[in-house]
């Protein structure tokens, strides 16, 4: 009988706890609501109870806009922008197409310093458009990939009165720079500290499609000389797809320095255009240096440079300089020079068409590594000559206007094996010629003179060869169209 009433009891128990493993929980309160509130930026990182609203409508003045309830992200930092976190750790992300808003970051004009939430925006999002205004930036911001950074040209204007570099690469080198738009920013650096670099420093990761364009910059009332950009390309890395355009530039040491002194004999930059620029009051205008390839240098204003306006130093390969011009004052406008280890030679040859001068331009012209020129269309009034030297042998000279003051228009200083035809060539403007062309040196011999007109200054002979140069000449015939013997 026990034994029974043990076995009853105990199917009794086993009943009971079955029917407690079988009952349904009770449903757990809702935590999120269908609903759609207007608050502030403050309010929505106050939030701390559930439900919380699926979306809210953010009403500070500069952040307006919607934010969703993004209920998979745990992690995303509050950005003020595009992300706000509430205290109980609910993520609202913000609803928009194309250009996020640097005042969605909390960018006023009157802060002290837009570096930070600049900084905080390129993080944030890959496509930053600066409302017009007047900015101050104290602290300097990195670059990223797939970034666009754009303003209405001429329209935004950042004062840099501590840091000279507003836009630097990232501090680790092994991030790589591609994909990069940088449309319409204006800088003006009055800082009185030291620097060595300028507004846009790029100097060690490999850079691929970066475009620089609509953008201005003056340095004139400070402390030091620095490029407003400057891309060094360094051991082991490239640059690619490189295009500044349309940008008007004063440098006190050069507007646009791009160089690979780095990689002996690797042409690590390739494809660079430099075109549509003005660039004004520099040491130089535009530097490009070492080996480097695809250099396109096309419709740029380049005046009063104290040194060079243009310059192409080392072995570069594929080099067009097209209808650019040339104002004020220079000591060379337009240089071929060396590279840093020596006198390169222009890989094929390097390209000048259709460039001229605007008015008298002091200054002169001067190639040490042009190669086998392709020299064309050029008209130049300058106080200085065209010299040739070291590598520039094997040229053609076609179709040019060279009116110099000098005592020498044209010299080829021991290159050989160039030909001048069909050129108008003066130094009427001097008064003591040596010889309107002369070929010098031992080494300046099978130079080409023929169907030219040459108008020689006082004195001196139409054309010299001196020191064992020698000068075919045949055709040529002086300012009144007599024949030069």
């Amino acid at each position: 009988m026990k034994q029974l009433i043990r076995l009853q009891l105990s199917a009794f128990v086993l009943m009971l706890a079955g029917l407690v493993c079988c009952k349904t929980s009770d449903p757990a309160p809702d935590l999120v609501v269908q609903r759609q509130d207007t608050l502030s930026i403050t309010q929505v990182r106050a939030i701390n109870s559930t439900p919380v609203p699926t979306s809210v409508e953010i009403t500070d003045a500069g952040s307006e806009g919607i934010f969703k309830l993004d209920v998979a992200d745990q992690s995303s930092v509050d950005n003020t922008g595009i992300i706000l976190v509430t205290k109980n750790g609910y993520r609202y992300r913000r609803d928009f197409q194309g250009s996020a808003n640097l005042l969605w970051f909390g960018v006023k004009q009157s802060d002290a310093d837009i570096g930070p939430a600049l900084e905080t925006a390129i993080k944030a999002t890959g496509n930053i458009f600066i409302p017009d205004g007047k900015y101050t930036q104290l602290t300097t911001v990195h670059l990223a990939s797939n970034l666009t950074i754009r303003a209405n040209a001429g329209k935004v204007l950042i004062t840099l009165p501590k840091v000279y570099v507003s836009l630097s690469s990232p501090v680790d080198p092994s991030i790589q720079l591609k994909n990069i738009l940088v449309d319409g920013l204006s800088w003006n650096l009055t800082s009185t500290q030291s620097s060595l670099n300028g507004p846009i420093y790029i100097d060690g990761p490999t850079v691929s499609d970066l475009t620089i364009q609509n953008c201005t910059s003056v340095d004139g009332t400070a402390k030091d000389s620095t490029n407003w950009l400057t891309l060094k390309i360094q051991a082991g890395k490239t640059a690619t797809n490189i295009v500044v355009k349309n940008n008007t530039i004063q440098a006190k040491r050069m507007a646009c320095e791009i160089f690979n002194h780095d990689n002996y004999n690797i042409y690590a930059g390739k494809n660079i255009t430099v075109s549509g620029n003005t660039f004004y009051n520099c040491h130089f205008g535009l530097s490009l240096s070492g080996p480097l390839a695809q250099l396109t240098i096309d419709n740029n204003d380049i005046k009063n440079c104290s040194l060079y306006g243009i310059e192409i130093a080392g072995a570069a390969q594929n080099v067009t300089i097209t209808n650019n011009r040339f104002e004020g004052v220079f000591d060379k406008f337009l240089e071929g020079s060396n590279d840093g280890g020596g006198n390169g030679s222009i890989v094929g040859g390097m390209v000048v068409t259709g460039n001229s001068t605007i008015g008298l331009c002091q200054g002169g012209v001067q190639f040490h590594n042009g190669g086998a020129m392709q020299f064309s269309k050029n008209n130049f009034r300058m106080t200085g000559m065209l010299e040739l030297l070291h590598s520039t042998s094997g040229g053609t000279f076609t179709g040019n206007s060279i009116e110099s003051s000098s005592n020498k228009a044209i010299i080829c200083d021991d290159t050989p094996n160039n030909t001048f035809s069909e050129n108008t060539i003066s130094n009427k403007a001097s008064s003591g010629n040596q010889a309107t062309f002369m070929a010098y040196g031992s080494k300046a011999i099978n130079n080409v003179l023929t169907k030219n007109r040459l108008i020689q200054g006082m004195g001196g002979k139409p054309y010299d060869a001196v020191l064992g140069g020698s000068c075919q000449a045949s055709m040529n015939y002086d300012e009144a169209g007599n024949p030069i013997p």
